[in-house]
């Protein structure tokens, strides 16, 4: 869906006006600031887009599913890695520990996983998915990767492989 604006013109078709996107940049040079007029497009799409893919899968994938996101995303991460110290859980989801401390109590409180102390630091304790976490997550993941396909199958296999040489790119760059 398009934030342009769209007007008929005198030759009976349609004039796309200027996206919010692209008028951040025409504001910003009528203020003086020097600015390449792709960027902050670049930024609000990228944004837009992130922001637009995780709302329809909280809404289509996790939120029936009975998932938060922080949930699904330690859920997911202990799927693919196995038991894990909680601080790595904290580190391989990009969360605060803050909140997968609070969707770890979920998870453990739902069934999904057990914590257990380490038994390489007594300050640490190892998460690991139950059987019923297990299966709810792979479940779950079987329902993500038919959201995902609906969303990229607007793009060809070549623009797929493309989109993800410049992502990996751009995060290359900033990690």
């Amino acid at each position: 869906m398009s934030d342009a604006i769209t007007e008929v013109g005198p030759g009976g078709l349609g004039q796309q006006f200027p996206t919010f996107a692209d008028l951040v940049a025409v504001k910003a040079i009528e203020e003086g600031i020097e600015v390449d007029p792709l960027t902050p497009k670049l930024s609000l799409l990228a944004r837009r887009l992130g922001q637009t893919m995780l709302d329809d899968s909280h809404r289509e994938v996790y939120k029936p599913a009975g998932w938060s996101h922080a949930s699904y995303r330690i859920c997911i991460t202990l799927w693919v890695m196995g038991p894990l110290p909680s601080h790595r859980v904290t580190a391989m989801t990009n969360m605060s520990r803050a909140t997968v401390s609070a969707a770890l109590k979920r998870s453990v409180d739902d069934g999904l996983v057990t914590k257990e102390a380490s038994t390489d630091d007594a300050r640490s304790v190892t998460v690991e998915l139950t059987p019923l976490g297990e299966a709810k997550i792979r479940q779950s993941y079987t329902e993500h990767l038919a959201f995902e396909r609906e969303w990229f199958n607007a793009l060809t296999d070549i623009e797929k492989q493309l989109l993800v040489l410049l992502i990996e790119k751009l995060l290359a760059k900033h990690d």
